[in-house]
């Protein structure tokens, strides 16, 4: 029974990835998907032709938003990942080899050979809803934020060019205070 650890490096179009075998240390498997759902399938394909799919481990560098389709899809699919700081791997690089070579290969194969040596920790189950929550909150605070840089402007304008308005009115942008503006 053996292990794989999967370094993946995220890329805006496509995915670099390796697969180490935990046995031997030696690279089983080095490809590249495509950044979308055939590219993700193509994946799970490889993982699946793996003599033990069941236990895999995969490591990514945390990358914005271009790895969220690939996680969603690796959480349905039941694989479990890891997110990992892009200069934990720049420092591993550093210690592994005195060249100062980068390309999206060597950068996958470092991050399976890096997963081998810590302690594996996957990311939590439910990340996309806590992500997207995470951006609808943020979205609301920034709509909250424009509409009283708005609400100002006009109360302002208002004071500036119509002074008698606002003692008539005690909300100011009630209906009937609308009405009459226009």
């Amino acid at each position: 029974m053996s292990m794989y650890f999967v370094g993946i490096d995220i890329s805006k179009y496509k995915h670099d990835c390796c697969i180490i075998s935990a046995a031997d240390q030696k690279v089983v498997s080095k490809f590249t998907i495509k950044n979308d759902k055939s590219g993700f399938e193509q994946l799970i394909i490889t993982f699946n032709s793996l003599s033990n799919s069941e236990d895999i481990k995969i490591g990514f560098e945390s990358t914005a938003h271009y790895a969220l389709n690939l996680e969603l899809f690796l959480e349905n699919a039941n694989h479990s990942f890891m997110e990992v700081n892009p200069v934990l791997i720049k420092e591993y690089k550093k210690s592994t080899s005195l060249r100062r070579t980068k390309t999206d290969f060597i950068d996958c194969e470092s991050i399976a050979r890096w997963l081998m040596t810590v302690e594996y920790k996957p990311h939590s189950k439910g990340f996309y809803h806590a992500y997207s929550l995470k951006s609808l909150t943020r979205l609301r605070d920034r709509l909250i934020r424009q509409r009283s840089f708005y609400l100002v402007k006009i109360t302002n304008l208002l004071d500036h060019t119509f002074p008698e308005f606002k003692p008539f009115f005690n909300e100011r942008f009630s209906k009937t205070a609308l009405y009459l503006l226009e």
